[in-house]
């Protein structure tokens, strides 16, 4: 038998007997959905996941095109830095 460990998180009790009811009728438990969970982020190294959040989305596009930038100019001015940064958060507030 494996060496088991205790693990207490707090959760919404709402969500929690939303997931109680889905991992049942999955054929688990909670626990059980939380086990997998784990292995796969461990197995993969990452979320094993997307993680969809609208300004993260656009901060990664914000950086990627400052290096873009810098690898065709071998670097980025402070200026041009900056106007990268106010382009992506005019974006993020809908200002384009």
């Amino acid at each position: 038998m494996t060496d088991l460990t205790s693990l207490n998180i707090k959760i919404d009790r709402e969500l929690k007997s939303e997931a109680d009811a889905l991992f049942n009728a999955m054929g688990m438990n909670l626990t059980t959905a939380v086990n997998i969970f784990v292995r796969q982020a461990v197995a993969e190294q990452a979320i094993p996941f997307q993680i969809h959040v609208n300004e993260k989305v656009q901060f990664q596009r914000m950086l990627e095109n400052m290096r873009g930038q810098a690898s065709k100019h071998g670097f980025m001015s402070d200026d041009d830095i900056n106007n990268e940064v106010i382009a992506a958060r005019k974006e993020i507030r809908g200002d384009i």
